[in-house]
Protein backbone atom coordinates (compact mmCIF):
# COMPACT_ATOMS: atom_id res chain seq x y z
CA UNK A 1 0.00 0.00 0.00
CA UNK A 2 1.46 3.60 -1.00
CA UNK A 3 -0.08 5.77 1.27
CA UNK A 4 0.63 3.45 4.47
CA UNK A 5 3.69 2.99 6.42
CA UNK A 6 4.68 0.12 8.74
CA UNK A 7 6.79 1.58 11.77
CA UNK A 8 7.02 -0.20 15.10
CA UNK A 9 4.26 -2.82 14.45
CA UNK A 10 1.94 0.57 13.63
CA UNK A 11 0.18 1.30 10.88
CA UNK A 12 0.90 5.16 9.90
CA UNK A 13 -1.80 6.29 6.98
CA UNK A 14 -2.07 8.93 4.48
CA UNK A 15 -4.92 10.98 4.70
CA UNK A 16 -6.36 9.75 1.58
CA UNK A 17 -6.21 6.10 2.75
CA UNK A 18 -7.43 7.16 6.57
CA UNK A 19 -10.57 8.48 5.03
CA UNK A 20 -11.34 5.94 2.68
CA UNK A 21 -10.67 3.32 5.94
CA UNK A 22 -13.07 5.47 7.88
CA UNK A 23 -15.81 6.14 5.20
CA UNK A 24 -14.94 9.98 4.93
CA UNK A 25 -14.02 11.88 2.83
CA UNK A 26 -10.37 13.53 3.00
CA UNK A 27 -11.95 17.01 3.01
CA UNK A 28 -13.86 16.04 6.40
CA UNK A 29 -11.11 14.11 8.04
CA UNK A 30 -9.23 18.13 7.25
CA UNK A 31 -11.79 20.16 8.87
CA UNK A 32 -11.55 17.65 11.89
CA UNK A 33 -8.57 17.72 12.47
CA UNK A 34 -8.72 21.79 12.30
CA UNK A 35 -12.05 21.57 14.98
CA UNK A 36 -10.20 18.96 16.94
CA UNK A 37 -13.07 16.67 17.05
CA UNK A 38 -11.92 13.93 14.75
CA UNK A 39 -9.48 10.88 15.39
CA UNK A 40 -5.93 11.79 16.81
CA UNK A 41 -3.22 11.97 14.45
CA UNK A 42 0.43 12.48 13.65
CA UNK A 43 2.74 14.80 12.16
CA UNK A 44 4.89 13.31 10.38
CA UNK A 45 6.51 16.30 9.06
CA UNK A 46 5.76 20.04 8.83
CA UNK A 47 3.36 19.39 5.85
CA UNK A 48 2.69 15.67 6.23
CA UNK A 49 0.07 14.28 8.58
CA UNK A 50 -0.67 10.61 9.14
CA UNK A 51 -2.99 8.31 11.36
CA UNK A 52 -2.10 5.38 13.21
CA UNK A 53 -4.56 2.61 12.32
CA UNK A 54 -4.80 1.45 15.72
CA UNK A 55 -6.26 5.19 16.52
CA UNK A 56 -8.94 5.03 13.62
CA UNK A 57 -10.34 1.93 14.78
CA UNK A 58 -10.04 3.55 18.53
CA UNK A 59 -11.91 6.54 17.13
CA UNK A 60 -14.61 4.47 15.14
CA UNK A 61 -15.16 2.75 17.83
CA UNK A 62 -16.22 5.58 19.81
CA UNK A 63 -18.68 7.24 17.80
CA UNK A 64 -20.92 3.50 18.02
CA UNK A 65 -24.41 3.99 18.53
CA UNK A 66 -27.43 1.94 19.46
CA UNK A 67 -30.03 4.75 18.19
CA UNK A 68 -30.38 7.90 16.39
CA UNK A 69 -30.99 9.36 19.17
CA UNK A 70 -27.81 8.80 20.65
CA UNK A 71 -26.27 11.12 17.76
CA UNK A 72 -26.74 14.00 20.03
CA UNK A 73 -24.02 13.54 22.33
CA UNK A 74 -21.30 12.78 19.87
CA UNK A 75 -22.06 15.90 18.73
CA UNK A 76 -22.46 18.01 21.94
CA UNK A 77 -19.73 16.51 23.51
CA UNK A 78 -16.44 18.57 23.32
CA UNK A 79 -13.04 17.33 21.54
CA UNK A 80 -11.61 17.05 25.12
CA UNK A 81 -13.80 14.03 26.16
Amino acid sequence: MRNAVTARNQTILRPPVAAAYVGLSVSTLAKQRLRGDGPKFVRLSPRAIGYLQADLDEWVASRRCLSTSEYGRLTSASPTE
